[in-house]
Parts: structure tokens; C-alpha cells; sequence
């Protein structure tokens, strides 16, 4: 068996995966696109299991978005490993929930996330009051540790280098705008294979401002003076669709195999 669930327990969700040698990067480890995909997928598992998903609230019209990320590995899952992610609701508010995760490495903890979620109008793209939504409130979990910083401000860059890139066909999902995915994969593609074979994400803050659709040509924009702790940014005829940040450490090669 590749995976097994484990169903939600005192607020906390768990699913346990396994990476296959097809799913890694070429450090053969997992990539970051597919953990913060992997993030989604728990987390919409996570809404459906407690009501609070897709079926309660597209009847309304309304659906949950990822609005701000940020997250800090230790060590990213490496090929033929089972991994953990468990994920809980830390706090609510009127316009936005703040939904936190770990990663186990074989029982090891090696990273934390924390995000913030949003209810739009699928119609308007207006933010939906979630005050009402009691189960919300009631299903938090403060208690839970996640010793990371949140989401920082990401502000508009004053230097930078720029690249393009034109979504396609599977950029989209089936709302018909460009995947989360996608947007890290077009800023992570900036850089060379040479300096992911030299540098690992430490911690990664990733804000979404504004869809992308089918089509769309936008520019890349990177500000890697400092190459331990780069900005970037998605941008489009003056409209910003995401801001991000990276932060770089060396790779111990001894523990790439490990």
C-alpha cells in the first residue's frame, strides 16, 4: 500500500504517504511544488472530513483559497520514504482561518507550516464573512506547537533580474485559473539545476494576490542579491499575482542519500 489515512483525531488530521522515485527532484527528494500541493490535498481532505470542505459550501457558492504560506524544512522527504503530514485549524476570524502542518520524516518531525485560508465568493471573488461558522472557532487547536514565524509582509521589489512565462493548457485548474502549484514551480525555475544542487529551501513564504488564467504572460521577476534569502514576484500588465520568498542554505551531501 502507498498510503494510509489516519482520520481526523481531537482536531488533528493525519495522512501518511509514500514518494516514489517518479515523484523526486533531481536531488532525489520531494520537490517543493508537490509538498505544497500536498498541503492543499490534506488540508481540503482535512475541511471535507469536518464539513467544512466542498460539498457544505459550493452549494453556496462560496469555496476556501490559500491566501498566504510559509513554511521551514529541515529536511525534505527523500526517495522510498514514508512521510506524515498532519494538519489542524489554529485560530479563526471573520475573513480569514489560520491552518497550521507538520512533516514527519519516518517519525521524525522535519518541518512546520503555518497559512492562512479565505472564503470568496466564487461569483463576486469578494471574501466571505466565516464568522458564522461556528465549527470553526470550536474545532481550533492553539495548543498545537508550531515554532515557526508566520507569513511575513512581502513588499514590491526595487531591483531585480526578470524572466516570462506563458500559462498553458495544464497550468489550469477547474476553476480555470493557474494552480497554486504552478506559480511555485514558475518562480522555483528561475534558478539554474546548478544552484539547487548546491542549496536547499530552508523556509519558503509564498502570498497570492490575484488569479492567473490560461494564456497569461507574465513577468518573473527575481531579486537574489542576497542569495541566502531572495524575493520574487508574478507580475502582469502592472498587476501583481504573488509575491514570494526563498531562503537558501548549502546542502550537506553526506545526508542527501541518508
Amino acid at each position: 500500500m502507498l498510503e494510509r489515512r489516519i482520520t481526523e483525531e481531537n482536531g488533528v488530521y493525519t495522512h501518511e504517504f509514500f514518494l516514489a522515485a517518479g515523484e523526486c527532484n533531481a536531488e532525489s527528494q520531494m520537490p517543493l511544488p508537490m509538498l505544497v500541493g500536498r498541503l492543499i490535498r490534506v488540508a481540503t481532505e482535512h475541511a471535507n472530513a469536518t464539513n467544512l470542505g466542498y460539498e457544505r459550501f459550493a452549494p453556496e457558492g462560496r469555496g476556501w483559497v490559500l491566501t498566504k504560506l510559509a513554511l521551514e524544512m529541515k529536511q525534505f522527504p527523500q526517495v522510498n520514504d514514508r512521510y506524515t503530514i498532519l494538519t489542524w485549524i489554529d485560530a479563526t476570524g471573520k475573513l480569514l482561518t489560520f491552518r497550521n502542518f507538520s512533516i514527519l520524516r519516518n517519525d521524525e518531525v522535519v518541518g512546520y507550516v503555518r497559512s492562512e485560508w479565505a472564503m470568496i465568493d466564487m461569483h463576486s471573488r469578494r471574501l466571505s464573512d466565516i464568522s458564522m461558522v461556528k465549527e470553526l472557532a470550536a474545532s481550533a487547536r492553539p495548543d498545537v506547537p508550531c515554532p515557526i514565524q508566520p507569513p511575513s509582509r512581502l513588499t514590491a521589489l526595487k531591483q531585480y533580474r526578470s524572466g516570462s512565462r506563458t500559462f498553458g493548457y495544464c497550468d489550469v485548474d477547474f476553476n480555470r485559473h493557474v494552480n497554486t502549484v504552478r506559480y511555485v514551480e514558475c518562480l522555483m525555475d528561475q534558478w539554474d539545476m546548478e544552484h539547487y544542487d548546491r542549496y536547499t529551501i530552508s523556509r519558503f513564504e509564498v502570498t497570492f494576490a490575484k488569479e492567473c488564467y490560461y494564456g497569461s504572460t507574465v513577468e518573473v521577476r527575481i531579486d537574489d542579491a542576497n542569495p541566502a534569502d531572495c524575493r520574487a514576484e508574478i507580475v502582469n500588465a502592472g498587476t501583481v499575482h504573488c509575491r514570494a520568498r526563498f531562503m537558501f542554505t548549502e546542502r550537506d551531501r553526506q545526508q542527501l542519500q541518508q
